[in-house]
């Protein structure tokens, strides 16, 4: 028999009961972002999601509607797989009523109550499906962005919560609307029957799986200005420190897919499959059939894959898949999508410089002379691109970046004759961009680092004047560029970053810990700064400071010392 839909209707909605708060994270040098929302489920306790409180250095929970401020206690229950945890909090505030997500039908008309910069609103929406047996309610809203709402409740007509929002994806239906995933509430019923004692905010902060959503926020904003292999990094960082999470597994394999890895695509698509599993529900038979038929093709796609690898041999699917990945990089060039195609030559290069380590000497001189051929011919075609636009900063920047490239991958290969011209190409290409008036896409930060480059390469072949010259533009270029980066201040920490750096090389370490400290207040998780600041203060003997600088680099970047 149907279930009667006397609920749908959003009419009754208007007379809900609960409190609901902003959650605020406070950075040390009192800096505070609004990261999300919260609400009461129980009078002293409050349910967020984990993405929310992760990366806090001190959190506060405020409703605006009666201006209070609450005491968080700690953390009293979570499910770092699902995104949930629930706070213990000093004061009482009014519970929302918890409703049963198994009851929740598509069509069913939904809303959402949070704040977004300190202003409370009230979004209306449609269930648009049931995923992952259950554990995940999919809405479709009528906006085009739900950014700010994580934590928020997800409410039934009756005002009952059935979900606490996570993530929202991107538009759809030519950008009016935009589908949200929400935690199922009968998931939250079963963390609150699990409540143990009160941990801290920070020792709870302080676990691994949880700090695994510091490093997948990091990948995103990696991800978000084009740095497809920091982003990876990140990735790959979060899934060792939480191998649970299905979202990382996912945003790790639309990377792979724009750089033609299709084989890690499958294989991370796969992971994502494997860990938000269908399982047998008459009433969503549709889903569980699609979710295995999925899983076949993508299991068959990957078994293909690998079979005929083993069929051709190692180097010629290598070859095969360079050429690939070349080609798409020039149609994306014809079509002028040169952002994508820089991403596509790291991976090239990133793929030869792998194989090539493992490569004996003929065979190494092979697979050298091919990664050359690739990238000078990459050089031609973006050069053709500016020929076509001559006035253009942006083809000037994209050039500029794919020397660099190049001119890292030289530089690990002992060609410094090579690395030099590449560097100084790299200088004269942003050079020109900046002379057009680019604004943004970091040309600051980049020019930085290529005279920086360049100066070490100076330095290491004697050419100590030429080393000094450098540094000192250095230095020059980045008090203009600090300027001009006034409103980010990830632009700004890496440009006082890359000022320390050379004024160390100039041997002037108290300027350059001045730097470093401003690059650190602005940017309190860059692990780079902390390792750089040891550096100047073991030189300034001032060993206690430089061994616990070198400690908290550790701590944000375990490898650090590998890579530098």
């Amino acid at each position: 028999m149907e279930q009667e839909r006397h609920d749908i209707s959003p009419q009754n909605i208007e007379g809900i009961t609960g409190t609901t708060v902003l959650l605020k994270k406070v950075y040390k040098e009192d800096k505070s972002h609004a990261l999300g929302n919260g609400f009461f489920i129980e009078p002293d306790k409050i349910v967020t999601n984990v993405h929310v409180l992760a990366g806090a250095s001190t959190l506060t929970a405020h409703c605006v509607d009666t201006e209070t401020t609450y005491t968080i206690e700690g953390v009293i229950a979570f499910d770092d797989i699902n995104d949930l945890a629930v706070l213990k909090i000093a004061e009482e505030g009014t519970p929302f009523s918890p409703g049963n997500s198994k009851k929740v039908r598509k069509g069913e008309h939904v809303c959402l109550l949070g704040y977004r910069n300190d202003k409370k609103n009230r979004l209306d929406g449609t269930v648009y499906s049931i995923q992952n047996s259950g554990k995940h309610i999919i809405v479709k809203f009528n906006i085009t962005d739900v950014q700010g709402y994580s934590g928020s409740p997800l409410l039934n007509t009756k005002g009952e919560v059935i979900g606490i929002i996570c993530a929202g994806g991107p538009p759809v239906d030519d950008g009016e609307f935009i589908m949200s995933t929400n935690i199922a509430s009968n998931l939250l019923k079963n963390l609150l029957n699990e409540t143990h004692e009160v941990e801290s905010l920070d020792a709870w902060l302080k676990r691994s799986r949880i700090y695994a959503y510091v490093k997948s926020s990091d990948a995103y904003l990696s991800r978000d200005h084009g740095d497809i292999k920091e982003a990876i990094a990140r990735y790959d960082d979060a899934i060792r420190l939480n191998p649970d999470l299905a979202d990382v597994y996912r945003n790790r394999a639309l990377l792979m897919y724009s750089l033609e890895k299709r084989d890690e695509y499958m294989l991370n698509t796969l992971s994502a499959h494997k860990l938000n599993r269908e399982r047998f529900n008459l009433k969503r038979i549709g889903l569980f059939f699609s979710w295995h038929l999925r899983f076949i093709r993508f299991s068959l796609v990957l078994g293909f894959q690998k079979l005929i690898r083993k069929l051709v041999g190692e180097n010629t699917w290598f070859e095969v898949q360079a050429q690939v990945r070349f080609r798409l990089a020039k149609s994306k060039i014809a079509n002028g999508k040169i952002s994508d195609v820089l991403n596509i030559y790291q991976a090239i290069i990133d793929d030869f410089t792998e194989v090539i380590n493992d490569k004996p000497g003929e065979e190494k001189r092979k697979y050298l002379d091919a990664a050359r051929n690739s990238y000078k011919e990459a050089i031609v075609h973006l050069s053709e691109v500016i020929k076509k636009k001559p006035k253009r900063a942006v083809p000037y920047y994209h050039r500029g970046k794919a020397k660099y490239i190049f001119g890292e991958f030289e530089s690990q290969h002992k060609d410094l004759k090579v690395t030099k011209k590449l560097f100084e190409g790299t200088i004269n290409d942003y050079s020109e961009a900046i002379n057009r008036k680019l604004k943004g896409l970091y040309i600051y930060n980049h020019i930085g680092q290529a005279r920086h480059q360049l100066a070490q390469l100076e330095s290491q072949q004697g050419n100590t004047e030429a080393a000094l010259t450098l540094y000192q533009n250095v230095i020059s270029d980045s008090d203009e560029a600090i300027q001009s980066e006034m409103e980010c201040d990830a632009c700004r920490s890496a440009i006082h970053h890359h000022r320390g750096a050379a004024k160390a090389a100039l041997e002037d370490y108290e300027g350059a810990i001045e730097d470093y400290d401003m690059s650190i207040k602005l940017n309190p998780k860059y692990a780079k700064a902390y390792y750089n600041r040891s550096k100047a203060k073991q030189a300034l003997e001032q060993h206690e400071a430089a061994e616990a600088d070198l400690a908290k680099a550790k701590e944000l970047e375990p490898e650090i010392e590998k890579r530098n």
